[in-house]
């Protein structure tokens, strides 16, 4: 695994808080807020595999051979027999035709995730890959952490080419909201780029809703995981996860308009301050799957 040091930076404003934080920690993490909210409860309806509503937890079925995963998601069988969760927007602006859908599976290494989208996901020419997250992309959040209290988090993008940007969230308190109930804007955490050796992206094209799609599916090798987040992948494992998918378009003045879409709800831009609003990723049995995929 590579690992950078992260530089100290002020926070200035929710627009470019992938770039910035403060860099804590010379020793040990230490927490002081005796729980963390649950995202992945509340009104959110059971899923379906059709993809239309969003899970009260992303459900990553067994997978005994992995070389059968990193396939494209709308031909491939295991993909087909997956369960299908949609995304939602995250505010009221809305883009025509853009659906995004995804899935999970996992084998004792690796964790695999298959993204499926339509709708505009334009490239744009060569950029830094620490601003991978300012173009078109997919995020996948994991809490993957002993505590799973936000202190130690993982942030993967991934631009529609399959080139992708890891980062460490790190934090010597748990994010906590505001009196108000908002994210808190303010809190420090550290920043530490990261390599996951192993790191697949698998890019493809396809159908979905009568439109043309964008496919990709992840492998996140759970070894090359930041140390506090490598976990034991087994049938009944309990962790957090978000997946979001990001429609950068021009607005009046020459700005660009962010259009954020979620797995579980969180406000644009504010998921790095709020790892507690990550929803649950369960690691089901093979014994579960079956009932899973008949709901």
């Amino acid at each position: 695994m590579k690992k950078r040091t992260a530089q100290k930076l002020n926070f200035k404003g929710l627009t470019t808080f992938k770039l910035l934080g403060v860099v804590l920690l010379a020793g040990s993490l230490l927490s002081v807020w005796p729980g963390c909210k649950d995202g992945s409860t509340g009104s959110a309806s059971a899923p379906n595999r059709d993809g239309r509503v969003r899970p009260v937890a992303l459900e990553a079925l067994p997978l005994k051979a992995s070389r059968h995963a990193m396939i494209n998601p709308l031909t491939a069988e295991v993909w087909k027999n997956a369960q299908w969760f949609k995304l939602a927007k995250a505010r009221s602006s809305r883009i025509t035709g853009a659906h995004t859908k995804i899935a999970a599976v996992f084998t004792p290494a690796d964790l695999y995730i298959a993204i499926v989208a339509t709708g505009p996901y334009q490239t744009v020419g060569k950029v830094p890959t620490d601003q991978l997250w300012r173009q078109d992309c997919s995020e996948i959040w994991l809490d993957t952490s002993r505590k799973q209290n936000g202190t130690n988090f993982f942030e993967l993008v991934v631009s529609p080419t399959g080139r992708t940007h890891g980062v460490w969230h790190r934090s010597s308190t748990a994010p906590t909201p505001t009196s108000s109930g908002a994210p808190d804007l303010n809190h420090p955490y550290g920043l530490i780029p990261w390599n996951i050796q192993g790191l697949r992206v698998k890019i493809g094209t396809g159908s979905w809703r009568g439109r043309n799609a964008a496919t990709a599916v992840v492998k996140i090798p759970i070894a090359g995981l930041p140390k506090p987040l490598r976990f034991i992948s087994k049938s009944g494992g309990r962790f957090r996860v978000n997946v979001l998918r990001y429609i950068w378009r021009a607005s009046p003045g020459g700005r660009r308009r962010l259009v954020q879409y979620s797995l579980f709800p969180v406000p644009p831009e504010a998921q790095a301050f709020a790892p507690y609003l990550m929803g649950r990723l369960a690691l089901i049995s093979s014994s579960d799957a079956n009932l899973a995929l008949r709901r």
